[in-house]
């Protein structure tokens, strides 16, 4: 006799293009345009190193090293309020789940919020692991069309009355994949449609501080509303991967339902984690940080929106972020980048074709091209390869972009 078959649930997860990423990362030779695997010179070594030496102090020692709470240390639980309230979102600590890092904190939301069937609005295209957390909580997911200005309100609001969603998920500031920004009049009206419907926003908000202008980005959707706006942020972007710290914020009573769920996965985010995050926030400048981070990022995208045209096939179309780590390419009609892939291994670069991020549409023409690990140098010779991979290709129309 054999064993008993898996749960279905996690048929959903097994994605042909995930495979492919899988299976060509790390090969000698293959550079990736495919991942978002942030470069290490952007971490702030020296600030974490200190941090953590800080939680190991002997005075500091005892408290690191014990069981914590499951919502999160109350010291980490206010830096995060001033945290928040720099960016224009009042909040308390008691409105606050710590999680161990901001995919947790999704994780949570599922768990608290939705029951099977249950309608998830997502931007299209959007994250790929949100889509397949919603699968394995067995939402039904609809994606939202936009522009260079982000989710269209008109659209969602359609798809509101359309669809019934309990739940709107989106990243608005230099999203993944697509690198577009919501404009702050579109962040206030999807929190009133999200208030007028009854219907919860979550705010998936990594990339803030990864921005190549002065002027920061328009305040979190959460500014608007906070009455039914899940904020949900990190610092894996922004001070180091390593740093499993994410968190939550949500309305008091959502955080009694996250609170026992939190404790059902893991009990607690690392206390040693917490308390270097804690110690972290409550001595980063963040107008320092932020410009460290630029010089690191944009050179690199820069490099990429410079000669991306030039080795697009003739017809295609990508955005310019002002801030991420990730370019959004459509190609022409009759293009598939599936099969272009093939083309690019050979040629030794990967990147991700755009199927993997599309909740509910079959559109093979886009891919999603990410600069988060590379030099100006890098880019040049990955877009080189790049070139040629689309040049071996029998779909191959021409070479310059419009």
């Amino acid at each position: 006799m054999g064993t008993p078959a898996p749960a279905a649930r996690t048929a959903g997860l097994d994605d042909p293009v995930m495979r492919t990423f899988q299976s060509v990362l790390g090969r000698p030779g293959i550079m990736s345009f495919g991942a978002g695997f942030m470069n290490p010179a952007g971490f702030d070594v020296a600030g974490v190193r200190a941090a953590f030496a800080a939680a190991l102090s002997d005075g500091e020692a005892p408290m690191t090293l014990q069981y914590g709470l499951a919502e999160g240390s109350a010291r980490l639980r206010a830096a995060i309020v001033d945290r928040m309230s720099a960016i224009e979102v009042p909040a308390q600590p008691e409105e606050i789940v710590v999680t161990t890092g901001a995919t947790q904190a999704l994780d949570v939301l599922c768990n608290a919020l939705l029951d099977p069937g249950d309608v998830v609005l997502v931007e299209r295209p959007t994250y790929v692991m949100p889509l397949q957390r919603f699968v394995l909580a067995q939402a039904r997911v609809v994606s939202v069309p936009g522009d260079e200005d982000g989710l269209d309100p008109l659209a969602l609001e359609a798809a509101v009355l359309k669809y019934r969603p309990k739940v709107i998920y989106t990243i608005p500031t230099f999203q993944n994949p697509g690198g577009t920004t919501l404009t702050a009049e579109r962040r206030a009206a999807v929190a009133q449609i999200a208030k007028r419907h009854g219907i919860w926003v979550i705010e998936d908000d990594p990339y803030r501080e990864l921005r190549y202008v002065e002027e920061p980005p328009p305040a979190p959707i959460a500014r608007h509303s906070r009455d039914n706006v899940i904020y949900i942020g990190t610092l894996a972007k922004t001070v180091a991967p390593g740093l499993r710290v994410g968190w939550l914020v949500a309305p008091a009573e959502i955080v009694e339902l996250c609170k026992p769920v939190k404790q059902a996965m893991d009990w607690n985010t690392s206390t040693v984690d917490q308390a270097a995050a804690a110690n972290y926030l409550e001595g980063v400048d963040w107008v320092r940080r932020t410009a460290e981070l630029r010089a690191v990022y944009a050179a690199p995208m820069r490099a990429m929106l410079d000669r991306l045209g030039d080795v697009l096939a003739h017809g295609s179309t990508f955005t310019r972020p002002r801030g991420g780590v990730f370019v959004w390419v459509e190609l022409p009609e009759g293009w598939s980048t599936r099969a272009l892939l093939d083309h690019a291994v050979e040629h030794g670069i990967f990147f991700m074709p755009g199927a993997a991020f599309l909740a509910d549409v079959e559109d093979d023409r886009a891919l999603r091209l990410s600069i988060s690990n590379h030099t100006p140098e890098t880019i040049a010779e990955g877009l080189g390869r790049l070139a040629q991979g689309i040049a071996a290709s029998p779909q191959r129309a021409g070479a310059v972009a419009q």
